[in-house]
């Protein structure tokens, strides 16, 4: 199966979500969202394949990258089939004369990942989570915001409001239990770091909030946070076009892997976007993705 099978896929895996999404349903965006916690360093494209093909999936990786953490690939096992940049520089002969610039041109591969299920071999070290409690992560997700230029403030004079985003200030109600403070924090971040100063954000309210929820829903996942607003309606991202919802889960998912690699201390990878669209991965490096 060749890169054009896997865009075929992606695109499949797109237009039944839409589908469900026009029905009425919304636990497909729902597990989405909560693939995209446990694999927020892949491209919406891949998050696409590795729930279509394996949805219990936790933690993913290359044969060599199970082999140098001490574990194998099972016999028989079937592999998770994702797409891979492959980039390469495009220099015309006069130009190289009079020193312009190349042209760097993508194009994308099929690979194969595993879920840690499907090896065996030595114990995977765990992840620090938070379970109910985020401890540490909310200050970091204070200190990511002031680092922004957000000033984040307590209050006690929000009304009926949890929290307020107010352009280049923070707002959240005084006196939260922690989970959910944290929760309010991240949804009015990410309203700053998308819906502030942008000139293509959404131009409806209600998927305005429905991203910054959704985002504040996958950090929550990715730090093992239950998130306390999972109910959110998540159905409202859907407008009736399959590229404005595509545009939104590239939105939330830009947004939350900019916030969890700041409170989580690692690089989170950013890669270059392909003619599909897709946000791609360094080619290089499969290593295991955090489980939520």
């Amino acid at each position: 199966m060749g890169a054009n099978n896997e865009k075929q896929l992606v695109t499949q895996a797109l237009e039944t979500l839409a589908s469900a999404l026009e029905r009425g349903e919304s636990e497909q965006l729902r597990a989405h969202l909560a693939t995209l916690a446990r694999f927020h360093r892949y491209s919406i494209g891949n998050v696409l394949l590795i729930g279509l093909q394996r949805p219990g999936a936790t933690q993913v990786a290359g044969v060599r990258a199970w082999n140098r953490l001490g574990r194998h690939v099972k016999k028989g096992e079937k592999g998770i089939r994702i797409l891979a940049p492959i980039v390469w520089r495009k220099k015309e002969k006069q130009e190289r004369r009079e020193g312009g610039d190349e042209e760097e041109l993508v194009r994308f591969r099929t690979v194969c990942v595993f879920d840690v299920a499907q090896t065996d071999g030595q114990p995977l070290p765990a992840f620090a989570q938070a379970r109910g409690e985020p401890g540490e992560y909310t200050g970091k997700l204070m200190q990511f915001a002031t680092e922004q230029g957000i000033e984040v403030e307590l209050s006690d004079q929000l009304r009926s409001a949890q929290g307020l985003s107010a352009g280049g200030k923070i707002l959240v109600r005084k006196g939260l239990p922690p989970a959910e403070e944290f929760s309010v924090l991240a949804h009015e971040l990410a309203h700053e770091l998308m819906h502030r100063g942008e000139e293509e954000k959404p131009s409806s309210r209600t998927v305005r909030e429905t991203e910054a929820e959704a985002v504040a829903f996958v950090v929550c996942q990715a730090i093992g946070l239950e998130a306390v607003n999972a109910a959110a309606d998540y159905i409202k991202l859907y407008q009736g076009s399959k590229e404005t919802l595509l545009e939104s889960l590239q939105r939330i998912r830009q947004a939350a892997v900019e916030i969890i690699g700041a409170i989580t201390g690692k690089d989170e990878t950013r890669g270059k976007a392909g003619d599909t669209g897709w946000q791609s991965e360094d080619a290089g490096k499969y290593q295991t993705a955090r489980a939520a």
